[in-house]
C-alpha cells in the first residue's frame, strides 16, 4: 500500500508523498511506517521534513476521497554543509559542519572556499582543518560539529629596557641575615664583605623591546607599543667594558654602591669599632666597621657605611647607604624633638630596629623589628617588617614620608601618639605651581604689550616702519610664546605629579592599626582612635578613606 503513495525521484535525490493515492476504507498511515519505508528504500538516511510528513499524513488519513492527485516532498537527499561564524571581538572564528543526510560528504575545497568567504585570512589550525575533514565523514544524518579553526592574537606589548646588577647588594645581608651551620641565624656576623675586582663585572643593560603586533582573523593589525628605553650609566669606579657596551665593569678593587642606574666602586676602610681609640671618622669612600659605633662618634663618608654591630647615640652621615646588621639606639634628652642619634643616607638606611634616632633616607628605610619614638624623614618608603611579615611595629614619633608607608603593627595600645605624614612635598609642589601661574601672567603681559606695539607698526604705512623695530618686535613676540609653551607644560607636570603624589601616598598596616595615629596625606588629615585590622589609609574623593587591607597574592 505504502508503495502506491510513496515514490523515489528519478534522479534519487527525493521523496514524494501522493494523497490521492489513498482511499476511503484504507488503513491510516503512521509517521513510523513512512520511517520504515524510507529505510526499507535504502534513503533511511535522507533529511526528512517532519513537519511536512505530519501534515501530509493528516489529510493522507482523511476520510474524504482525494479525487486529485497531489505529491509533496516530504525527504530530501543533502550534501554535508559548512559556515564559518567569527567571533563578535573578531579573535576566534569557528567552523560549523553539519553532517550529510544521504548526500555527498565535506571535501577541502569547501573547507577552503568557506574560509575564503568569511574573510578568514590569519591564525588558522592546519591540523584543525584536517581533523575537521575526517571528523565529518563520521558525522551521522542531523549531527554537527562547531569547531573553532582559527586565532587572533593579542598584541605584546616591548618589555622596558632594565639592569640586572651581577653582583650582590650589601644590604641584602641585613634584610637576609648568614645562617650558621647549625641553622641558627647570628645577626651580627657580616660574613664575607661584598668586594669587587678591577675589571669585574657589575651590572648589565638589558635593552628595551620592541613587542609584537597582534592580528585578527581577519586580517586586522592590533598595534603593539614598545618597551621603555633606560640609560646605564658610568659612575666613580666603573666603566663601559670594551667587549660589551651594555655591562659595566669596576676600575678599581672596593666595595660596590648600587644605584638605580648604574654601580659605583668606592675605596674601603675597614674598622674594628668606631670608639674613642679611633676617633671620628671622616673617609673618601666607603667605610666597613665590623663591630660598635659607640656614643658620641661621628662617621662620615662619600659612599656605604656598614656596621656590623650596634650604633649607640652616635651621628652617621653616608653619600650612598648606611648598612646597620644591627639596631640604632638612641637617647630621648629632653624631649621628641631632642634626640641624640642622627643617621643620614643619600641612598637608603636598613637596620634591624630602631629607637629615640633621627633617621634622614633619601630613598627608602628598611627596619626588620621595629621604629619606636624615631624621627624620620624619607624620600620615598618606610616600611618595618621581617621576612615573615609577623614582625614590625611603627610606634611614636613623627614620620615624614615621600610616598607610603608599610608596617605589620601601626600605633601603640597605650601612651605614645604616632604621626605620620605622607606626601609632605605638597605644600613645595602648590608653591611652584603658584610661582609658575606668576611667570604665566607676567610673560603673557609682556606679549600683550609686544602685541600692540606689533599693531601699531601694521598701522604704519610700510616705507615708514623701522625694519630693525619689526624685526625685534617679531623676535621677541616668537620667544615669548616659547616661553609661555614652556610655562604651560611646566604646569602640566607639576599638576600631574600633585594628581600621582596623593594616588601614590598610603598608609598600612598589615596586621594591626592601633589608636593614637595621626595621619596626613598632603593637606588632608585622619587620626585613628579606635584599634583595627589589617587597614589602609588613602587619599580618595579628596579626603582620607579608612579600608580594611588585604595583601596581594
Amino acid at each position: 500500500m505504502l508503495d502506491e503513495i510513496l515514490r523515489i525521484s528519478q534522479d534519487g535525490q527525493r521523496v514524494y508523498l501522493s494523497i490521492g493515492g489513498h482511499h476511503q476504507g484504507d488503513e491510516p498511515v503512521d509517521k513510523h511506517q513512512i520511517k520504515d519505508w524510507l529505510v526499507a528504500n535504502k534513503v533511511g538516511s535522507f533529511f526528512c521534513f517532519d513537519d511536512t510528513i505530519q501534515s501530509a499524513l493528516a489529510k493522507l488519513n482523511d476520510s474524504a476521497e482525494h479525487d486529485e492527485s497531489e505529491e509533496i516532498i516530504i525527504a530530501e537527499s543533502r550534501d554535508a554543509t559548512v559556515e564559518a561564524r567569527i567571533a563578535d571581538d573578531k579573535m576566534t572564528a569557528y567552523l560549523v559542519v553539519n553532517g550529510a543526510c544521504g548526500g555527498s560528504g565535506l571535501k577541502a575545497n569547501d573547507i577552503l572556499s568557506t574560509l575564503r568567504e568569511a574573510n578568514i585570512v590569519r591564525g588558522i589550525k592546519k591540523p584543525t582543518l584536517q581533523k575537521l575533514l575526517s571528523a565529518s565523514g563520521r558525522l551521522k544524518p542531523g549531527e554537527y560539529l562547531d569547531v573553532p579553526v582559527a586565532f587572533g592574537r593579542q598584541p605584546v606589548p616591548g618589555e622596558d629596557a632594565h639592569i640586572v646588577y651581577l653582583i650582590e647588594d650589601p644590604a641584602d645581608r641585613v634584610r637576609r641575615p648568614r645562617e650558621r651551620d647549625d641553622g641558627r641565624v647570628d645577626m651580627r656576623d657580616l660574613g664575607e664583605m661584598v668586594m669587587v675586582k678591577n675589571g669585574q663585572p657589575l651590572a648589565k643593560l638589558v635593552p628595551e623591546t620592541a613587542g609584537y603586533e597582534g592580528f585578527t582573523v581577519t586580517g586586522s593589525v592590533l598595534p603593539t607599543t614598545p618597551g621603555k628605553p633606560m640609560a646605564l650609566n658610568a659612575h666613580d669606579g666603573s666603566e663601559f667594558s670594551n667587549k660589551d657596551p651594555n655591562i659595566l665593569v669596576a676600575t678599581m678593587a672596593g666595595i660596590p654602591r648600587l644605584l638605580d642606574d648604574g654601580v659605583a666602586v668606592d675605596d674601603a676602610l675597614s674598622l674594628d669599632a668606631v670608639d674613642v681609640g679611633t676617633g671620628h671618622v671622616n673617609f673618601e669612600g666607603s667605610v666597613v666597621i665590623k663591630g660598635d659605633v659607640e656614643v658620641g662618634m661621628k662617621v662620615t663618608a662619600t659612599g656605604t657605611v656598614t656596621v656590623g654591630g650596634v650604633v649607640e647615640s652616635c651621628t652617621i652621615t653616608a653619600g650612598g647607604d648606611i648598612i646597620i646588621q644591627n639596631g640604632i639606639i638612641g637617647r630621648q634628652v629632653a624631649s621628641d624633638s631632642e634626640i641624640n642619634c642622627t643617621l643620614v643616607a643619600e641612598g637608603n638606611i636598613v637596620a634591624k630596629f630602631a629607637q629615640y634616632a633621627t633617621l634622614c633616607a633619601n630613598n627608602n628605610l628598611e627596619l626588620t623589628l621595629h621604629a619606636m619614638h624615631c624621627q624620620t624623614h624619607v624620600g620615598k618608603s618606610l616600611m618595618i617588617a621581617d621576612a615573615t611579615k609577623r614582625k614590625g611595629t611603627l610606634a611614636g614619633g613623627k614620620h615624614e614620608v615621600g610616598e607610603k608607608v608599610e608596617a605589620v603593627i601601626i600605633g601603640a595600645s597605650a601612651g605614645a601618639h604616632t604621626y605620620i605624614h605622607c606626601f609632605s612635598r605638597l605644600a613645595l609642589l602648590k608653591r611652584e605651581v603658584v610661582d609658575l601661574n606668576k611667570q604665566w601672567e607676567e610673560k603673557k603681559a609682556q606679549l600683550n604689550r609686544i602685541k600692540a606695539a606689533e599693531a601699531k607698526l601694521e598701522a604704519l604705512p610700510a616705507q615708514k616702519r623701522d625694519a630693525a623695530m619689526v624685526e625685534r618686535i617679531t623676535t621677541t613676540r616668537d620667544h615669548l610664546f616659547e616661553e609661555i609653551d614652556n610655562i604651560e607644560h611646566e604646569i602640566e607636570v607639576t599638576d600631574a605629579q600633585i594628581a600621582a603624589g596623593y594616588r601614590e601616598s598610603t598608609i598600612v598596616a598589615t596586621k594591626s592599626l592601633l589608636s593614637r595615629v595621626h595621619c596626613t596625606i598632603g593637606e588632608e588629615k585622619h587620626s585613628v582612635d579606635s584599634e583595627h585590622g589589617p587597614s589602609i589609609l588613602m587619599y580618595e574623593n579628596a579626603k582620607i578613606q579608612l579600608k580594611p587591607y588585604q595583601a596581594k597574592a
